[in-house]
């Protein structure tokens, strides 16, 4: 019940109360981490489109991004068979801006914890971007993330104020197992006493979150990755595949992870290799815009497009 509770308080301003309280659960960490799911359904996206309405209100009027930090990596080690090109990986979060009410998509993360992706070398960090998500975090009505790794949990996890924003602020069952289990690294480990401040959800495949907003279950990069399906109130469609594939071009080409840096993240490579020609699919089709977390040159393109607004509202 107290979850319940909690959910009424925190999620009234989007009018969402009613589905995360359907499916609000109690974390037992006694089971083992989830496998991949099956192939996706041939009816997907009319599933997600079906589901974008659920949840009554105006639709968000503008998605926004910051780049709290940047990674420079060849792009061999991005995309399987890539060349020692320099693929510059943006370390962003998402803003989803409505009338009265803001959502986050993933939290940023403080600079100890981007020295972890370093891997020896000093990259940019711009904490000030990173105060600005600290800000807005605090100030959102939810916050759900992608998935369970450093650069997109730990805003949520390390925060000064980390109580206040646990409050709002929806993880899986499969990410709270993770952080608590089997965290990426030791700075983003969970207590159990911890995990229960935050909203705990399971779901099967797809969930509406707020007006407009779906999440889609999508294991495979992490057990607890997830993806978000918007529909703009311009009518326009997007799905943030989180870190599906780093670049757009793993999509585009069909190209994965190379092995070695799969089994070191302890990837389920099939399910990433279905989840990456669904996405094709989308992308072909033309009718909904795909946005991986990290390709700063193609989130820069999209931003000339107008389909993102860099930086964050209030900022």
């Amino acid at each position: 019940m107290r979850l319940t509770n909690r959910c009424r308080y925190a999620l009234a301003p989007l009018a969402v109360m009613a589905m995360l309280v359907s499916v609000a659960t109690a974390v037992e960490l006694d089971t083992l981490l989830p496998t991949a799911t099956p192939a996706y359904p041939e009816d997907l996206l009319a599933r997600l489109r079906s589901a974008a309405a659920v949840v009554p209100g105006a639709l968000p009027a503008e998605l926004r991004y910051v780049t709290v930090a940047e990674s420079r990596r060849p792009r061999r080690a991005v995309l399987d068979g890539g060349s020692d090109e320099t693929y510059v990986q943006a370390r962003t979060a998402f803003q989803l801006v409505f009338d009265n009410a803001t959502v986050m998509i993933d939290a940023g993360m403080d600079e100890q914890v981007h020295n972890g992706f370093s891997m020896g070398t000093q990259e940019p960090y711009w904490p000030e971007r990173n105060a600005a998500v600290q800000e807005a975090l605090v100030s959102a009505s939810l916050v759900v993330v992608t998935h369970e790794h450093g650069d997109h949990v730990a805003g949520v996890v390390r925060s000064p104020n980390r109580a206040a924003i646990a409050a709002h602020t929806v993880l899986t069952k499969a990410q709270v197992e993770t952080l608590v289990l089997a965290p990426q690294s030791v700075e983003i480990r969970l207590s159990p006493e911890q995990a229960a401040d935050y909203l705990v959800i399971d779901y099967t495949l797809v969930h509406p979150i707020a007006p407009g907003v779906v999440l889609l279950k999508a294991p495979g990069h992490t057990p607890g990755h997830q993806m978000v399906f918007v529909r703009m109130d311009s009518g326009h469609e997007v799905l943030l595949s989180g870190d599906v594939t780093w670049a757009m071009d793993g999509i585009t080409q069909r190209t994965q992870r190379p092995t070695a840096t799969s089994d070191r993240i302890r990837e389920d490579r099939d399910a990433l290799g279905f989840q990456i020609g669904w996405l094709k699919s989308i992308v072909d089709d033309g009718e909904v815009v795909v946005i991986p977390s990290h390709d700063s040159v193609y989130l820069a393109e999209l931003e000339r497009r107008g389909v993102i607004r860099q930086g964050l509202a209030g900022d």
